[in-house]
């Protein structure tokens, strides 16, 4: 109820009280809103405020994409549409979020991780051998998954993180594992990850020679079309990305584009047994092996495994193992400040270098000190056309390997063209069209020179 007092006049009160007599009424509000309607100049009291509602709250916003992890100023938080999977505290360790994340990714979808530093252990086990042995740990594992993809907001801005003292002689880590689950299980057909950066927190790890197959990201079993763009792979207990044949068999059509690895334990970036297969405007520093091209022993009477290296630069060697029609164009290593580097290292290979600057210390008086390290059977065979060559030793052929140059500069107080090697040699060195400066040759017996 509304109280309002109207002060009336003595006449007021007079007109007031025969009104209510005239009309026999009594004296209510409605009377006195009629009243003073007709004898108070058209004065009405204010109606009683009306509250306003309370604001609803804004609906959570459904993710863009599949399932989304992302951080606030407390929380990790998973989602999939308006669906919350998980929330853990900002510094808590998200290996669990990240396995339900990756659990409700329907197949062909896509997880998104936003920016911010991810910590996580190691906890799921995997073994890597058709009888279930040689057990590997891992963060994230993404298994029998055909299409797949992982999107960060970028290299700069999301960094997944090994936490400290995962990985140990006896626990090998595989952090981020993609495969078949079985034996013979088969891979991904359509695969990416691409937009951030994997910390393998070296420095807080139990340190030894790292086991084959430990790796920031490690692959397997049979498959094609894996793409691998704009990752920093860091600090490694092992190899960067290993693209291997641990299960069912190796990868077709892979490709890395816009890697960078640094402080790898083992190699930046490797192709293990994949063929038709592209490494592009990638970079490797401080790890034993930049960039890596390996195959199987049957290379001889496997097909060609058309492999392309464009674009590369690393500070650390450069090998290609076991391999057959590959090529390497534009590349730029330079191993002067390697503690132990063979160069261009090429082992039982068949393959061609284009347009490249090849660079080694040549204050180191043997083949560590080499721009080439050429070795293998009568069918390895090595091209390098229109080159620059810089080391202690240029074209360093041995075994019964052929090098061929061509059009190519070299300087080498070591020798230019040489084929020295504590063990017998039956190599050969072509050379076409190349200049050299400090000492052309040095030819063991058994060994050949072409120089035209």
């Amino acid at each position: 109820m509304i109280r309002v007092t109207i002060p009336l006049s003595e006449s007021s009160r007079y007109i007031l009280a025969h009104y209510k007599k005239a009309r026999g009424i009594k004296l209510t509000d409605d009377v006195v809103e009629a009243f003073v309607q007709e004898y108070g100049k058209g004065i009405v009291p204010s109606p009683a405020p009306v509250p306003e509602p309370a604001p609803e709250p804004e609906p959570t916003p459904a993710t863009k994409y599949n399932v989304e992890v992302t951080q606030d100023e407390q929380n990790i938080i998973a989602r999939a549409g308006t669906t919350q999977l998980a929330a853990i505290p900002l510094k808590a360790d998200a290996a669990a979020l990240f396995k339900a994340a990756v659990d409700n990714v329907p197949e062909g979808g896509t997880l998104w991780i936003g920016e911010g530093i991810y910590d996580l252990s190691a906890p799921y086990s995997f073994g890597l051998d058709p009888n279930g042995g040689n057990i590997f740990y891992s963060s994230i594992q993404i298994l029998d998954r055909k299409k797949f993809h992982i999107l960060g907001a970028g290299e700069d801005l999301v960094t997944l993180r090994l936490m400290p003292w995962q990985r140990s002689a006896s626990r090998p880590v595989a952090m981020i594992l993609v495969r078949g689950s079985g034996p013979m299980g088969m891979g991904y057909s359509d695969f990416s990850i691409e937009g951030l950066t994997i910390d393998g927190n070296s420095r807080y790890q139990y340190l030894s020679t790292p086991k084959d197959g430990e790796a920031l990201i490690l692959v397997g079993s049979l498959r094609k079309n894996g793409k691998y763009r704009r990752l920093r792979l860091i600090n490694s207990h092992g190899a960067g990305a290993y693209l291997g044949n641990n299960g069912s068999g190796s990868g077709d059509s892979e490709l890395f584009q816009g890697i960078v690895a640094r402080n790898c334990a083992a190699a930046g970036i490797m192709f293990d047994t994949c063929q038709n297969s592209q490494m592009l405007d990638c970079e490797a520093y401080s790890c034993r092996e930049g960039l890596y091209l390996h195959g199987n022993t049957d290379w001889e009477s496997r097909g060609v495994d058309n492999l392309l290296v464009r674009g590369c630069k690393t500070d650390s060697q450069v090998n290609c193992w076991y391999v057959t029609g590959f090529t390497i164009e534009d590349l730029e290593m330079d191993c002067s400040k390697a503690t132990a580097a063979y160069g261009l290292n090429c082992r039982d290979a068949r393959g061609t270098v284009r347009k490249s600057a090849l660079k080694s210390d040549i204050m180191k008086q043997s083949s560590l000190g080499g721009a080439t390290y050429i070795q293998g059977g009568p069918k390895t065979e090595i091209e390098l056309e229109d080159c620059t060559l810089e080391g202690y030793f240029g074209v360093h052929a041995v075994g019964a390997a052929k090098a061929i140059a061509r059009r190519c500069t070299i300087v080498a107080p070591g020798g230019c063209f040489c084929t020295t090697d504590p063990d017998p040699v039956q190599s050969t060195i072509i050379a076409e069209g190349c200049t050299w400066a400090g000492k052309k040759s040095d030819i063991q017996e058994g060994s050949s020179l072409d120089y035209t």
